[in-house]
């Protein structure tokens, strides 16, 4: 998955989890960062805004 922030920050998103369905959505992520654009997360979800 890849993740553009409010700030046009791009990140590679490595997840156990499957967010196929977060595609296009506003979300938040809780992981590590492992790489200068990588983040392994360790939870996603959709954001308040949901959009």
């Amino acid at each position: 998955m890849i993740l553009t922030t409010n700030d046009d920050e791009v990140w590679i998103i490595e997840s156990e989890e499957l967010v196929d369905g977060l595609m296009g959505m506003d979300v938040i992520v809780d992981g590590t960062v492992v790489g200068l654009d990588r983040l392994k997360a360790d939870w996603i979800g959709v954001s308040s805004t949901g959009t």
